[in-house]
């Protein structure tokens, strides 16, 4: 697997410019972990907003099927 990050700048706020290479198995790992991660936050914002998630579910509930 091959995942390289080179920083082509510094930024003056402490961000960075930049270029990842990679792989196809670490294309596939990238994937898989910014998956969980996104999963993780999702599972984090119900704990913390049950009445957001369930205004979502039941709007994506009420379009099923509508075109």
């Amino acid at each position: 697997m091959k995942i390289e990050v080179k920083i082509i700048k510094e930024n003056a706020d402490g961000s960075a410019n930049a270029q990842v290479n990679f792989d196809k198995q670490g294309l596939e790992t990238l994937v898989q972990w910014g998956l969980v991660a996104l999963l993780t936050k999702a599972v984090d914002e119900y704990k913390v907003r049950p009445d957001k998630i369930k205004k979502i579910i039941q709007t994506s509930t009420k379009n099923r099927g509508k075109k």
